[in-house]
């Protein structure tokens, strides 16, 4: 079991994510126009929203969207076995085989789990609120009659009653995601799907594991809110693709999920992956 520290891991995801760069500056170069590429795509595969509005024509967006998140993933998995494992061993295994197809299916189906989660509480919520005024009104009838006579203050209560209830759900889904945050990493060097082993490693370091994350994000953070604040008061909607801070934006979210997210994931995982570690290979 290895001990390593807060600061080890953040030093460490750091430290990887520039020896991964100066391994593949490829990558890095080509981030630019990966992002000018993306956007293009994006803004002419988007439908336009005037009636009649129909589902089927964001079909062409979310294929396209499908397709650049499975290319990408190729690029992380590379990434988190360039720190897990030695270069030989990253370069030599295949990539594109049973492991890929399980990280794929990890992160669409944890993509999906978040709204659905964030949905059942807010469900939960709702019909236990329900419940409780229905039950105050059948047990005091003046509650209704104060309802009508202060419509505004009953809305200001509803709203921010609804804003509490948003955050909570949201609250709830991202807890759940970073408890399963592991399963990515221990799939993407040849693992197999380990639920169990994973919520074991995570319990009672979801602060810590959320606080790590946020660290080793800060400079693709601190840049992206500086490309953000020079480009909003040079924003034009007809040529969102042409926007430069727009495309600043995609390289720099791009580039932290590569060079800083992945090996952050790897460095996660050596230190609370224990579990994992020992489970047998498949």
């Amino acid at each position: 079991m290895e001990s390593i520290t807060f600061a080890q891991c953040v030093e460490g995801a750091w430290r990887d994510g520039w020896r991964y760069l100066c391994h593949r500056p490829a990558f890095a170069v080509l981030l630019l126009p990966y992002a000018w590429l993306s956007s293009f795509a994006v803004n002419a595969l988007r439908p336009d929203r005037t009636p009649p509005f129909r589902l089927l024509t964001y079909v062409p967006l979310g294929v396209f969207t499908l397709l650049e998140n499975s290319l990408f993933s190729l690029l992380i998995i590379h990434a988190i076995r360039f720190v897990l494992l030695d270069n030989d061993s990253a370069n030599a295994q295949p990539i594109s085989g049973p492991s890929y197809w399980r990280y794929l299916g990890c992160t669409w189906g944890l993509a999906m789990l978040a709204p659905v989660l964030a949905c059942l509480v807010l469900a939960l919520v709702c019909l236990a609120l329900a419940l409780y005024v229905g039950v105050i009104i059948a047990l005091d009838p003046t509650g209704k009659a104060a309802i009508v006579q202060h419509p505004v203050e009953v809305r200001l209560l509803i709203m921010i009653v609804g804003g509490g209830l948003v955050l909570f759900a949201g609250g709830i889904s991202c807890f759940v995601l970073t408890r399963l945050s592991l399963l990515h990493t221990h799939v993407a060097i040849g693992g197999t799907v380990r639920i169990r082993e994973v919520w074991t490693d995570t319990r009672g370091h979801c602060w810590s594991i959320w606080l790590i994350q946020l660290c080793v994000g800060l400079p693709t953070l601190a840049a992206s809110v500086l490309v953000a604040a020079s480009g909003l008061g040079t924003r034009h909607p007809g040529l969102a693709s042409l926007n430069i801070p727009n495309l600043l934006g995609t390289a720099l979210a791009t580039f932290g999920a590569l060079y800083l997210g992945a090996p952050c994931s790897a460095w996660l995982y050596r230190r609370y992956g224990n579990s994992l570690r020992a489970s047998p290979a498949p």
